[in-house]
């Protein structure tokens, strides 16, 4: 039974057949950009996803309908024997409740995160500079995956990052170090993967791949693709083998702007993390969180 099939058998309606299958591919693709397996998804990683969507401003009714889309997708998963158990049961937000930002790395790790990641090759150098800029410009795996190469500013010491659907276009100032990185990844590393990216391909014709010159995406694969969701898998898998705190890069992110807001003033912390609302910063202010973990407690006895 396929889980359209396995909806349809609990008499939802087409188009709610619809929704649960959009909400629930949304959801695997978040889970692929994080580095999760299904077998993975617990609680506490329902609970992150929660979380990201309110920070997407989403409000409570469209995440629980998200959730529930969810729920049914494990439910079908236990009925396969893919998975023993179903995370998001029980999980339902209330009122305007926020999930608390857990499990932050603090500014030492996430230093120390990036100085014990190793370069053995071109895939571990161009992956040390993806995670430089998940660690000092606070940038998500989206921000990642759009980023080109004129973006850069190297002259400058600056990055722009370009406004999407979730956040805002910002400056940002690269840290010394990065400068040169960026440097030889561009003119080195970037250029022999996509020198490269023929080998062992014999059985895909030249004809039907991009030119060099037609790929404008920053970051790519090793064989030259423009999707790096499975480099970003194979770098989180990386990171937790060297710290057990490391979760995904939704983590990263939230520790670096709660990191910020000590040093800096909340307007700041705003432009810098690209968000459309300052309610969106207010989350992480560190004077909030005694109060949303006790609403957290409230609304999710379970936790």
């Amino acid at each position: 039974m396929s889980f359209e099939q396995y909806l349809e058998h609990h008499g939802l309606k087409p188009v709610t057949v619809y929704q649960h299958r959009k909400y629930t591919s949304h959801f695997l693709g978040w889970l692929a950009e994080e580095g999760f397996n299904l077998e993975q998804v617990s609680y506490n990683e329902i609970l992150d996803y929660a979380a990201y969507q309110k920070q997407e401003n989403k409000g409570v009714g469209l995440v629980n309908r998200m959730l529930l889309a969810i729920r049914y997708y494990f439910s079908w998963l236990q009925k396969q024997g893919r998975v023993s158990s179903n995370p998001v049961a029980g999980i339902r937000l209330k009122g305007s409740t926020r999930t608390v930002p857990s499990g932050l790395l603090e500014k030492g790790e996430l230093d120390a995160l990036y100085e014990s990641y190793q370069v053995k090759d071109e895939r571990s150098q161009r992956n040390k500079v993806m995670l430089s800029l998940l660690i000092y410009q606070g940038l998500s795996t989206q921000d990642l995956h759009q980023l080109k190469e004129e973006h850069l500013k190297l002259k400058e010491g600056k990055v722009y990052i370009a406004a999407n659907e979730h956040s805002n276009s910002r400056m940002l100032r690269l840290e010394a170090f990065q400068i040169m990185e960026l440097y030889e990844y561009i003119h080195v590393t970037r250029s022999k993967i996509l020198v490269n990216r023929m080998a062992g391909r014999s059985g895909r014709k030249p004809k039907t791949m991009k030119s060099a010159e037609q790929i404008s995406q920053l970051f790519i694969s090793m064989n030259g693709c423009e999707n790096i969701k499975n480099s970003l898998y194979h770098l989180n898998q990386a990171l937790r083998r060297l710290n057990v705190k490391y979760k995904n890069a939704v983590q990263l992110r939230q520790s670096v702007i709660t990191e910020w807001l000590k040093e800096k003033d909340l307007r700041t912390v705003q432009y810098m993390a690209g968000h459309k609302y300052v309610s969106s910063t207010e989350w992480y202010q560190t004077s909030n969180l005694e109060d949303l973990k006790e609403a957290l407690n409230k609304h999710h006895p379970l936790k």
